[in-house]
């Protein structure tokens, strides 16, 4: 009978892992840059066990675009989306049924970056402005960079949809644009081979939601418990990404695809900033975001930043 529990026992030790594994909860996450503060995050977190003792396995999937992104989380293909304030605005005004339950991105971590021969926001009349898409957040970044250089943008410059943050560089370096807004990694990127940097959006300092978690409300209902634990995760993430720079840095510069350490802690420092310590969204940058839409569209004029945001799922 003693040998007998001995191989009992040591049957139970080679099923738990299985067992536990089995246990995870799969959850698909999307987000709009490849290389975004989420995409590192959660990486690093699933590195450090926080995913797993939450019994959770998170998959981050790379989406172009706000609008885009918002389709594949309305279509089921996502469970949570990554993505900016200006979008989900205009999807929810779409009859999208959705909240803001979190921010990850609470100021734009974004340059305005043009061609070498543009060296004065004045030289950029007439030119050429990629984005990803129209009523995206990098749309909207535009718009308020061109108000901060005292330009139109309906009549001083061109606006192109080109494509996400990569493909706008790709395109910046092949002059097939003039200018374009960036995530600061990036940007980084962009100055070592000759671009200049015309605006700066963490030294403005302006709060805005340019990236929060978004979920469906059917999924806020009927797994409410699943998304607490999400939230759980994702608090205790941003603790551990703000806490083991060295980790958060090596991850994005990977992400990034670079060697150059330099680059990779410019974007650390500069993300760290605008990622909450509370995983909160900002009411001040989404009431921002809302405005702005407001002024052009007259059914956001009603909305009012409760029916957008829920915090009731943060731990």
């Amino acid at each position: 009978m003693r040998y007998a529990w001995v191989i009992f026992a040591a049957a139970l030790l080679l099923i738990e892992p299985r067992v536990a594994s089995a246990q995870l909860t799969s959850l698909r996450i999307g987000t709009n840059s490849p290389a975004s503060t989420e995409a590192v995050l959660f990486s690093i977190a699933k590195d450090a066990g926080i995913l797993k003792q939450n019994q959770l396995d998170v998959e981050v999937i790379y989406i172009a675009g706000g609008t885009l992104s918002m389709q594949a989380l309305v279509g089921r293909s996502l469970d949570f989306m990554c993505t900016g304030g200006t979008p989900f605005i205009y999807a929810y005004l779409e009859g999208v049924q959705g909240k803001i339950i979190g921010g990850v991105n609470n100021r734009l971590p974004y340059g305005f970056v043009s061609l070498a021969s543009i060296k004065t926001p004045a030289q950029l009349k007439g030119k050429r402005i990629g984005i990803s898409r129209f009523g995206s957040t990098d749309d909207f970044a535009v718009k308020l960079a061109l108000a901060q250089f005292g330009l139109n943008p309906k009549t001083d410059v061109s606006i192109t949809q080109v494509g996400g943050a990569a493909t706008r560089l790709t395109a910046l370096q092949a002059g097939s644009i003039d200018a374009a807004v960036l995530t600061l990694g990036l940007v980084q990127i962009a100055q070592k081979n000759g671009l200049n940097l015309l605006l700066d959006f963490i030294e403005k300092d302006i709060e805005y939601q340019q990236v929060a978690v978004v979920a469906r409300d059917d999924m806020l209902k009927a797994r409410a418990d699943v998304v607490r634990r999400f939230m759980k995760a994702y608090s205790e993430g941003i603790r551990y990404y703000k806490s083991q720079k060295e980790v958060a840095i090596r991850k994005t510069m990977a992400k990034l695809l670079t060697n150059d350490r330099s680059i990779g802690e410019f974007d650390y420092n500069q993300r760290v900033r605008a990622l909450p310590d509370d995983a909160k969204p900002t009411i001040k940058g989404m009431q921002l975001a809302l405005d702005d839409i407001a002024k052009d569209n007259p059914k956001a004029r009603n909305l009012t930043i409760s029916q957008l945001v829920d915090l009731s799922f943060l731990p």
